[in-house]
């Protein structure tokens, strides 16, 4: 898994999940200046693991005062979150 930060995007690429995240240097986030958007399209996969980093990476940008949204989330991490009971954390672009 991989963090490609661009014009205050996040964009996700690849599998989110116990084994991708053991790297620590994934957990050091880019500041950004303005609203951020996390894009979720090129996630092959998530676990539960992944449902907490996106959760962790969500707080991280709204702990700094910024809105953040969601795009395109997979159905696997929907449903995660929906059965971790975590799903109204997700700020999910309507």
């Amino acid at each position: 898994m991989k963090l490609i930060f661009a014009n205050n995007t996040v964009n996700v690429v690849g599998a989110i999940d116990r084994f991708s995240l053991v790297d620590d240097a994934l957990f050091n986030f880019q500041s950004m200046t303005a609203d951020v958007t996390i894009d979720l399209n090129k996630v092959s996969s998530v676990d539960t693991a992944g449902v907490a980093f996106i959760l962790k990476l969500v707080a991280h940008y709204q702990n700094a005062q910024l809105n953040v949204v969601l795009t395109h989330p997979p159905a696997q991490l929907i449903a995660l979150a929906e059965i971790s009971n975590v799903l109204g954390l997700l700020p999910l672009k309507e």
